[in-house]
This record gives structure tokens, sequence and C-alpha cells, in this order.
């Protein structure tokens, strides 16, 4: 039997790779050493062509109605969605307020 492939935890498993992805393009731009830089450049294209395949299909999914928690978006989606206040988790604080701390237990004796 064939498993959903239009479940939210199929759409958070692309997310998952393609955040990898994007670790590993940056690992290849910055640390990784090779003989030439056309290597480099071979190296970068294939990466590059696995994320676009795994973004499109992330895509194709959202477009079908998958909704996804905001929270497992790749880094490199999160300045995609800065319209919704639900994806980014940015707490706002305001000048001059004090939240106050979490209360603790009184001791019976």
């Amino acid at each position: 039997m064939q498993a959903n492939a239009y479940s939210t935890y199929a759409l958070r498993d692309l997310h998952q790779a393609i955040d990898l992805m994007d670790r590993k393009i940056s690992y290849c731009t910055t640390l990784e050493t090779f003989d030439s830089q056309d290597a480099r450049d071979a190296s970068l294209r294939k990466l590059s062509t696995k994320r676009a395949a795994l973004v499109k299909t992330a895509l194709a999914l959202t477009a079908l109605g998958v909704r996804c928690d905001p929270k497992f978006l790749p880094r490199s989606f999160i300045h995609l969605v800065q319209g919704e206040a639900s994806a980014v988790a940015v707490p706002a604080i305001e000048e001059g307020v004090t939240t106050p701390g979490p209360r603790r237990k009184s001791k019976r004796r």
C-alpha cells in the first residue's frame, strides 16, 4: 500500500531536505576544497538542481492545500513568508514594558 504523498509529514520532510541542501550548498561555497573552480561550479550546479527539484515539489504540495507548521520551514523560506505574522517567530518588544518572571510555588511547612 502506498503512503499518501499529500500529507503534512511529506511536506515537512521536503522542508527538512531543502534545509539540508541549503547547508550543503553553504559548505560547498565556503569550506570544501576543490582542485579547480570548474569542479566547484559543477558541484554547486548539481546541488542547486537537487534543491530546485525539492522546492518545486514543496510548492506544488502547498498549492494543493497541504499546510505545514511554520516552525518547520527551511531557513531560506522564512523571508518568503514575512507577511504572515505566524510564520516569523520574532517577539514584539516594546520599550519600558517588562514581563514578570515565572511564579514559584510556595512551600508548605
